[in-house]
């Protein structure tokens, strides 16, 4: 169990970041890094490792609105699976999320704290 994580969010929308910060924080997990756009996230990746990511949260689509074809987000991941490969995901979508440890969609995201927790 992982009481305490650390861990990044990469998510566009303004609000929802905001909202997922302060639900792990409130959790007593520490946030150490925020993407809002996948350009910014697929840089953070390689300093993961320096920065003590523990647990990643991913949107699908960070850059274009209109493109719900979550590539964005299968973009990040398959950087965090090459080069963070301990690093856990969380997806936070709005449509399911594939290859993620936990698909919790943006609807479910009240219980994040917990579910970061639950992680080995």
């Amino acid at each position: 169990m992982v009481e305490k994580a650390k861990v990044y969010i990469a998510e566009d929308n303004a609000d929802w970041r905001s909202s997922i910060k302060g639900l792990l924080e409130d959790a007593g997990h520490t946030v150490v890094g925020e993407a809002s756009s996948k350009q910014k996230a697929l840089s953070a990746v390689p300093k993961f490792k320096e920065l003590g990511v523990q647990i990643a949260t991913l949107d699908a689509n960070l850059d274009d609105p209109a493109d719900t074809s979550g590539k964005d987000g299968q973009e990040i991941l398959a950087a965090i699976r090459a080069s963070a490969p301990g690093v856990k995901t969380i997806g936070i979508a709005d449509r399911p999320f594939p290859g993620v440890d936990v698909d919790l969609r943006k609807g479910n995201v009240s219980n994040i704290g917990e579910v970061v927790k639950g992680f080995k």
